[in-house]
């Protein structure tokens, strides 16, 4: 990988198109400026650049949450994505033995998180925009990263566009394909650009703008329509932040819902007209549609809820659990062997829920989970009738621990004993609208009734305690133990936050 990196650094294409086409220059542009903040927004970071690297040094064209105006090359998380091309994600580089030395790391701005994608520029990797943050962070998501590649690629579109007018070389049907490649970057990153006459109340849009906001297509738009269109807890926040900015030079920014079709827009803006006396004349801005942000934000409240409540719950049965081993244990060897089964059974009843952030889980899969262990050999010795059943969250833990004592059983005294020894697992609903999971063994030892409290009459009854209306019958042929478990199909309320 060193070499590859030495490499495309080294290239002398990529060198040739970097001093062409970019000037190093004291001053940063506005709009490069923008893009710079749009990268801090989109991955909520305090810090971001453009930066553009040379053979020997890299030095940040813009940038933002940090001071520092050149670092060596060798010292670059950019050079990376100058090899790889796309996008490069560094969790925690204190932690990377590539970065743990760096000078951004080990000295300000203390860079511990970057996702940087890179810019190209006539088909030349120049360098990478990046989003940075003191704090280790987790990978972003797809989207996240899309985005910043895309807006990577609106950095690229904007130095061919500033090169082409410095040089004097821009013709009329190069801008047009350079505007029309900007504006379908802007409608893939789900940006709309707008500008706002004050004076007419008038807003220069597309029609990408008019569907955020719910507006008919093609009619003209005003600041009053943009408002109207806002829910109204979020007006007087925004309309705050507007009159701040129309004040004094400074960026406004706010996040709102449109009233119409419950989209998130983060809108950015600022004052860029003023007339003879100072005053505001004109206003230019993005809005950015944050939709599925907020939507993953929420459901990540709401899993962390019900985590919450359910890591209670689980604590409540596993105090139960221990309780009701201890007392049925004969010595410590015998409860600690006990014991740590059942918090292995609630373990993968748990880890299974995780992987499917506590929706649901297929009977099937909890079947396979809590009864392989105990076989020979699963396919062959547990047969399985039963349609597609869906098991929430309540449902899944009870029944994994009642699987497991039946599984358990068997294999130490029933069917799952001996190679020959078979299970049937059979699901029906009866006329009550209530599913019915029965258990039947067979090959395997005589079985006799035990004689005080019963193998599943105590804990497996206690394991459905959370499944309100659940109840279990235990048979004890002498061909092999029986077990028939009722599950009502009511709907219960939702747990408590």
């Amino acid at each position: 990988m060193t070499q590859r990196i030495h490499q495309a650094l080294d290239d002398p294409v990529r060198l040739d198109a970097l001093s062409r086409y970019i000037l190093r220059q004291t001053g940063s542009l506005r709009d490069f400026e923008a893009l710079t903040a749009l990268a801090a927004e989109r991955l909520d970071a305090p810090m971001a650049a453009i930066g553009l690297i040379e053979r020997d040094a890299k030095w940040f064209h813009t940038h933002l949450g940090f001071e520092r105006e050149e670092i060596p090359a060798d010292a670059a998380f950019g050079r990376f994505a100058i090899a790889q091309g796309g996008t490069f994600v560094v969790e925690d580089a204190a932690a990377d033995p590539r970065f743990a030395d760096n000078p951004l790391v080990a000295e300000e701005p203390r860079v511990r998180f970057y996702a940087g994608a890179a810019i190209e520029v006539h088909g030349q990797r120049i360098g990478t925009l990046a989003a940075m943050d003191s704090r280790p962070r987790p990978r972003p998501g797809d989207a996240a990263l899309a985005a910043l590649e895309r807006l990577a690629g609106l950095v690229g579109s904007l130095f061919e566009l500033h090169d082409a007018a410095r040089r004097g070389r821009f013709s009329e049907r190069a801008l047009s394909h350079a505007e029309i490649r900007q504006a379908m970057a802007m409608r893939a990153a789900k940006i709309a650009s707008w500008s706002w006459d004050l004076g007419s109340d008038i807003v220069d849009c597309d029609d990408t703008l008019r569907t955020m906001f719910g507006l008919p297509a093609g009619l003209p738009v005003t600041g009053r329509d943009l408002i109207a269109a806002i829910t109204p807890e979020h007006v007087a926040a925004l309309r705050e932040a507007l009159r701040d900015s129309l004040v004094v030079d400074q960026d406004f920014s706010g996040e709102f819902r449109v009233a119409a079709n419950g989209r998130w827009l983060l809108g950015l803006g600022r004052v860029f007209e003023r007339d003879a006396e100072g005053r505001a004349a004109a206003v230019l801005g993005v809005y950015i549609d944050i939709t599925a942000t907020k939507e993953s934000e929420e459901k990540t409240r709401l899993l962390l809820r019900e985590l919450n409540h359910r890591v209670k719950n689980t604590l409540a049965m596993l105090q139960s659990l221990a309780g009701q081993t201890l007392r049925r244990s004969r010595n410590d060897k015998e409860f600690t062997v006990a014991f740590s089964g059942r918090l292995q059974a609630l373990a993968a009843a748990h880890t299974l829920l995780s992987d499917r952030e506590w929706e649901s889980i297929d009977l099937l899969t909890l079947l396979k989970t809590q009864v392989s262990p105990y076989a020979f050999d699963f396919d062959e010795q547990v047969a399985v009738a039963c349609p597609d059943i869906a098991l929430d969250p309540d449902e899944a833990l009870g029944l994994g621990l009642v699987l497991h004592e039946l599984a358990t059983n068997a294999a130490k005294f029933g069917a799952l004993s001996r190679s020959g020894g078979r299970v049937a697992v059979a699901c029906t609903e009866d006329d009550a609208d209530a599913r019915v999971i029965e258990w039947t063994e067979s090959g395997g030892p005589p079985v006799r009734p035990p004689k005080s409290g019963g193998f599943g009459s105590i804990l497996i009854a206690r394991s459905l305690d959370k499944i309100v209306g659940s109840s279990v019958e235990v048979a004890y042929p002498t061909t092999g133990l029986r077990v028939r478990i009722r599950i009502p199909k009511t709907v219960r309320p939702p747990s408590p936050a």
